[in-house]
């Protein structure tokens, strides 16, 4: 009975190490993923990164110098070069980035999540991040000297983190990965202590040693996966756009990347824990009943 008990005790702290990264993941898809604030608050930070301030200001920079090479000439867009450069400078460096990355952002997610839950399709609006608001703010800033730029409509300068083709495909996956945020973390914490309950007695260190290890397992392949999954998503999305694309999609993937450490760090803790404890105790053990004195001979 003890050996079914024990056997039995593996096989659900198998389970646990297998339901753990999925659950991360769903709790970690519910939080972010699906929570557009939570998103915004996470790419934010991205207005103070070099590498993202650096494009946008190549890109505004190249689009306001095309489009007065367009309405000026070629040689009117020489001569107004360095004021395209501060005014591009100027708008860049100002608190109209941070506000207007964060509403570009904010909206591109909404449009996401709509395809995502079934509730649009990618056919129902552009899924880009739109910096038009910065390309208008500068060429504002260059009538003011004299420079005449015209503004662009919504949607005129624009670049994408994923490839709209296949965010209709990923509905399902989504909607279950979603579905499972709230029941998967408690069902896995459930079969962790169900495995603890059910081996009997010191097979409980065995039972909690597999849990550990396995864990440790599957969730260093969940990093492994997020990894490569990111390096898949940054080749399908057009060159121009992969540096941008490859910063938003870190700073997303950036909270599921720390939690998994989290969930590794304590899982290899514990399975040092459950080898060193028992072998000191046991040390222990041993040199106490090796020190008693000899019992008296009557």
């Amino acid at each position: 009975m003890g050996a079914v008990r024990t056997g039995l005790g593996v096989l659900l702290a198998l389970a646990f190490a297998v339901l753990a990264p999925a659950a991360l993941t769903a709790s970690w898809a519910s939080s972010q993923v699906d929570d557009t604030d939570a998103y915004v608050e996470n790419v934010a930070q991205l207005a103070d990164d070099p590498l993202v301030v650096d494009e946008v200001t190549t890109r505004l920079t190249s689009a306001l110098d095309s489009t007065v090479a367009n309405q000026l000439g070629a040689e009117a867009s020489a001569v107004a070069s360095p004021s395209v450069a501060t005014a591009v400078r100027d708008v860049v460096g100002s608190e109209q980035f941070d506000t207007a990355w964060r509403e570009a952002n904010r909206v591109a997610h909404e449009q996401l999540v709509r395809v995502l839950r079934g509730d649009a399709t990618t056919a129902d609006g552009d899924l880009a991040i739109d910096l038009t608001e910065l390309y208008n703010a500068a060429a504002a800033l260059l009538r003011d000297d004299g420079i005449e730029v015209a503004d662009r409509p919504d949607g005129g300068l624009t670049f994408r983190t994923a490839p709209p083709d296949r965010l209709d495909d990923a509905q399902e996956a989504y909607q279950a990965v979603v579905a499972g945020g709230a029941w998967l973390p408690v069902a896995a914490l459930v079969v962790l202590a169900l495995a603890v309950l059910v081996a009997p007695g010191r097979a409980r260190i065995v039972v909690g040693l597999v849990a550990a290890v396995g864990t440790v397992v599957t969730t260093g392949l969940l990093l492994a996966g997020v990894s490569a999954g990111q390096e898949i998503a940054e080749l399908q999305v057009a060159a121009a756009d992969r540096d941008l694309a490859a910063a938003v999609l870190g700073a997303l993937l950036g909270e599921l990347r720390n939690r998994a450490w989290w969930v590794l760090g304590i899982a290899a803790v514990a399975a040092v824990a459950l080898v060193v404890v028992p072998l000191v105790v046991g040390a222990l053990g041993r040199r106490r009943a090796g020190g008693r004195p000899p019992a008296p001979v009557y």
